[in-house]
């Protein structure tokens, strides 16, 4: 099992690495209480979240979910559930995230209506998923995509949920080079296509223990991004989603 010492975060993939810093820009504004993760793979922006609010995660995928769940007993914080979000929901959370997807599932609009069922009257999304349609190759298609999406249809997706949105980009210039490497690597996987949506939050994963040193050699390397992330240069994008009329509560 691939566990981690107390109060060190799990190593995030070098893609997720480049996305956090424009997602916690979102958490210090919305400062949830709790928090909803869909599809939360092998827990490790679970095991973040977990440390600062009440948090549940659903993973479908039993391998990925059991080394979350072992992430969070060891946290001693949040809970992690094997399987899909239910329709109906028995509470409701200040925040709803689903990182990397909502391009797995081939009715994106009916899931994400469904999923903001557990969000509170003033509750909020953060969603990422990549981006240009034309950019979609040989790694989309290993790791199960039904597809890619433009700045409008991400816009639009949000909007048909009910929400406002607020949509940046990541991954110039560096998300480029991922990209390209993890292409290469799924040509030569020709013919072995197996790996596919449940699989496909355990790909590229780096050891726990790694942690540390994937933090300190992406810091620099998101940071070169920041020009870009109002722009639609980059190889995914980040959005928040936001009741009509919502604003961020008072100091």
């Amino acid at each position: 099992m691939n566990q981690q010492p107390p109060g060190r975060p799990p190593a995030l993939s070098l893609s997720a690495s480049l996305r956090l810093p424009l997602i916690e820009r979102w958490l210090q504004e919305i400062r949830p209480a709790s928090v909803l993760e869909v599809g939360a793979g092998m827990g490790a922006m679970g095991y973040r979240l977990a440390s600062r609010y009440d948090y549940r995660g659903y993973e479908p995928d039993p391998t990925s979910y059991q080394v979350a769940a072992a992430r969070l007993e060891v946290l001693g914080r949040g809970e992690m559930v094997n399987g899909v979000l239910p329709v109906q929901p028995e509470r409701h959370f200040d925040l709803l995230v689903a990182f990397e997807v909502l391009e797995h599932i081939e009715n994106d609009a009916d899931a994400l209506t469904s999923w903001v069922r557990w969000l509170s009257p003033t509750g909020s999304m953060i969603v990422s998923v990549p981006a240009h349609p034309e950019r979609f190759g040989p790694c989309d298609e290993m790791v199960g995509h039904c597809r890619r999406y433009t700045r409008a249809q991400l816009a639009s997706l949000i909007g048909s949920a009910g929400f406002e949105p607020t949509i940046q980009s990541w991954g110039m210039p560096v998300g480029f080079a991922l990209e390209a490497v993890r292409n290469r690597l799924a040509r030569r996987r020709s013919g072995q296509r197996e790996v596919g949506t449940p699989g496909s939050g355990r790909l590229y994963q780096p050891p726990s223990r790694m942690g540390r040193a994937v933090e300190l050699t992406m810091r620099p390397l998101a940071s070169l991004q920041r020009p870009f992330v109002d722009g639609d240069r980059g190889t995914g994008w980040v959005a928040m989603g936001r009741r009509p009329a919502w604003s961020p509560p008072a100091s």
